[in-house]
């Protein structure tokens, strides 16, 4: 039935089959099938790439999120506001993998006619892994930054110094091109982990690295359990961590009108508020002459000696570049209870799973 497994807690899935499998559930929950396929695409390449915690571990999430009333699956989104360089994106609570392309498409073509582009979403649902839109950008030869704020229902993340949650993960991305080569790629959570890490160690049954959590009483622990249990993330890098997750709270919550989970008042409603900036790299240098001295600047880092005798040093974007050529050929490890999750969902849908 399956490729392969290791040990007794996961699974080997070949990424097709995974697809197939994923886009085929979300359609019997009623999603259309060009939309599902989109939904099932960007959460096995998030797996293909090593970011678990943004692959099929959100099935059953998402799931629930339409059967709840929290996503909208025959949402469209909707521009609510524009100038030639700007424009405001209501999602309309649709899937935010749908919208934040959507969107990132329409910015691209405005930076390209004017340069540089801004843009807000808000109501919108999880946009998956942050890092896919920039990308997008940078693969037409232009820099692109993202800002994501909210996410969940309850805060995440408790302040530097502090033990109560006040804000979500709150991710950045960024793209920039490289001569003859794949972007370079930055995308990471402000807390020290993003929450589906958590998730996707529980369901392995291991235990949490120091550092990552508090419970619900500000003690650190271990347990993943003790995060849902009323815990809370700590920020990435104690205190820089924490003032740029602020920062994502007011670019992606407050100014794109997203509202933020620490302001009851301010319109928050669960999913991701997002800001996008794309630079069209003319503005300031011929395209091709940035990418080359980019490329340049990239071969003295990986020129740099490694710490370690049979280590390397790697770039950003590179560690998902070598874990997607290994899933390709091995398949992606899927913990058993997420297949196990999945297969139940499926089941109450009707999916054959064979």
């Amino acid at each position: 039935m399956y490729k392969g497994m290791r040990g007794e807690t996961v699974l080997f899935i070949e990424a097709p089959r995974l697809c197939r499998t994923v886009s085929s559930i979300f359609q019997a929950a009623g999603v259309a099938g060009a939309v599902s396929d989109v939904i099932a695409d960007s959460l096995v390449d998030a797996n293909l790439e090593g970011h678990d915690s943004h692959g099929v571990v959100r099935v059953v999430e998402y799931l629930d999120k339409i059967s709840g009333g929290e996503i909208n699956p025959l949402a469209e989104p909707e521009i609510v506001s524009e100038t030639p360089t700007t424009m405001r994106v209501d999602g309309n609570q649709g899937f935010g993998q749908l919208v934040a392309a959507w969107t990132m498409e329409r910015l691209i073509n405005k930076a390209d006619a004017h340069k540089l582009a801004m843009g807000g979403i808000f109501h919108c649902g999880h946009v998956g892994r942050a890092g896919t839109y920039p990308t997008m950008a940078a693969i037409r030869g232009m820099v692109s930054l993202v800002f994501v704020s909210g996410g969940g229902s309850k805060p995440r993340v408790t302040p530097f110094g502090g033990r109560r949650p006040v804000f979500g993960t709150n991710p950045i991305a960024a793209a920039v091109p490289v001569a003859d080569g794949a972007p370079i790629v930055l995308d990471f959570s402000t807390s020290v982990v993003a929450s589906g890490k958590i998730r996707h160690i529980l369901d392995k049954g291991e235990e949490l690295p120091s550092g990552w959590i508090l419970d619900q009483d500000g003690n650190p622990s271990r347990r993943a359990q003790d995060y849902y249990d009323g815990g809370m993330l700590l920020p990435a890098a104690a205190h820089k961590g924490y003032a740029l997750g602020l920062l994502v709270e007011v670019l992606g919550g407050l100014l794109t009108g997203a509202g933020s989970l620490a302001l009851p008042d301010s319109g928050y409603e669960v999913g991701n508020g997002m800001f996008i900036i794309v630079l069209n790299v003319n503005a300031f240098r011929a395209p091709e002459t940035l990418a080359t001295q980019v490329k340049e600047l990239c071969n003295v880092i990986k020129a740099t000696p490694a710490l370690e005798e049979d280590g390397q040093v790697l770039l950003p974007g590179e560690p998902e570049h070598q874990i997607r050529k290994e899933r390709s050929a091995e398949g992606i490890p899927v913990p058993v209870k997420t297949w196990s999750a999945i297969e139940a969902a499926a089941k109450k849908l009707g999916v054959d799973m064979s």
